[in-house]
């Protein structure tokens, strides 16, 4: 395993402090606090903070130098959802066409630790062992420019996750309502049996469970189901 950069380092831990609420929609990061926060140098602050803006996860901030978290809308959030259950299910099929039995086992690895976090209500593990779920999935597609766009959705679609879902939102330990892990884990079975249209439907299954049980004002995602 390749040790983890500064940079990498500072960018999980902003995310930490977003999904703990420490910062809200709209907001600005600045980059002064965060470094001294975080025990940093402004360096690998800085350039997490451009890596993070380049996902969509972060914006420009208006009128002044720096990020801040950008305003969140149902119709952002309809079109970002919209567009990964579209994608990520179809990369859920090629991955079952063709990708290899050790990215299961990988898949299989993250979902377990995935189900522990979860129990623990360590909110920022979950965060990172989510993405590592739907990215590795998306590399596995063997489609570059599917992974590209997956990426970019993802980090975007992941603002709504953390300021929205139930899970990072209440104070119980975890939703007994929806358990996305298991979610997780019907895709990966379907995975392991080479079953492409299980895969897709699993997938879509998910993106469309993960938007309707968003704490915002939303319409019903039609398209994907």
């Amino acid at each position: 395993m390749e040790p983890v950069s500064a940079t990498d380092k500072a960018g999980r831990e902003i995310v930490r402090l977003i999904a703990a609420h420490r910062f809200s929609p709209g907001e600005r990061l600045l980059e002064t606090s965060l470094a001294k926060e975080l025990g940093m140098s402004r360096t690998p602050v800085r350039e997490a903070l451009g890596q993070l803006a380049s996902t969509g996860f972060l914006v420009k901030a208006e009128g002044s130098r720096g990020y801040q978290i950008p305003v969140l809308t149902p119709k952002d959030i309809e079109d970002v959802f919209f567009m990964r259950g579209i994608l990520e299910s179809k990369a859920a099929m090629l991955c079952a066409r063709s990708a290899p039995e050790e990215t299961f086992r990988e898949l299989r690895r993250i979902n377990y630790r995935e189900e522990e976090t979860f129990k623990a209500n360590l909110k920022g593990e979950y965060a990172e062992l989510n993405e590592d779920f739907h990215l590795l999935l998306a590399e596995s597609s063997g489609n570059p420019y599917m992974t590209m766009y997956i990426r970019q959705l993802y980090w975007r679609s992941n603002l709504y996750v953390l300021f929205f879902m139930s899970f990072y939102c209440l104070e119980s330990n975890y939703d007994t309502k929806r358990l996305s892990y298991l979610e997780h884990r019907k895709i990966i079975e379907a995975l392991e049996l080479r079953d492409p249209s299980a895969a897709e439907t699993a997938m879509k299954e998910h993106i469309s469970s993960s938007y309707s049980h968003l704490l915002f004002q939303k319409k019903p995602l039609e398209g994907i189901s």
